[in-house]
């Protein structure tokens, strides 16, 4: 008889806390929906700054890859300016990049500028011997370009003219 009553109207068989949310007046189901906001909210934040670290990444693995392979005129589209004087790209494709290591990074608390010193290794054009520079990096995130750009420049590689950028 119970089950009966219950299937019929819940309320009457003594099982208030089993009503099923028929108008969104509960509380059980307000506290739902609350906590339900707060974690996609949460989620959201925590996502976007995901994703902000991903984008970092993404860009200055390119970046690296692309000094690895000697690609210095595709390194040069992560530059926040292009150089002021242009570089002897022939030479620069004739330089052996042999190794790019990161060597240490640091994050600014605003999160939109990242430090790193990478050490590269390269034999120069008329050279056999091979050298090592360590090039410190400025990153920042540019809102407009909606991406990470490097401030600092190409790397200063000895191979004759000095086509770094200062910040």
């Amino acid at each position: 008889m119970l089950q009966k009553n219950f299937l019929k109207n819940p309320q009457r068989a003594g099982h208030a806390s089993l009503t099923p949310f028929r108008d969104g007046s509960s509380t059980y189901f307000q506290t739902y929906k609350a906590l339900l906001w707060f974690t996609l909210t949460a989620m959201m934040a925590a996502c976007s700054h995901d994703y902000q670290l991903m984008k970092m990444e993404e860009q200055v693995n390119g970046y690296g890859a692309a000094i690895r392979w000697n690609l210095f005129k595709k390194a040069a589209a992560y530059l926040a300016e292009p150089p002021t004087d242009a570089p002897d790209w022939q030479r620069l494709r004739d330089t052996k990049v042999t190794a790019y290591d990161l060597q240490s990074r640091d994050y600014f608390p605003s999160g939109n500028v990242m430090m790193q010193t990478v050490e590269i290794r390269y034999i120069p054009p008329d050279g056999v011997v091979e050298k090592t520079i360590t090039d410190p990096q400025r990153w920042r995130f540019d809102d407009d370009k909606d991406r990470w750009v490097l401030e600092t420049g190409l790397p200063l590689l000895n191979i004759g003219r000095d086509y770094r950028r200062t910040p």
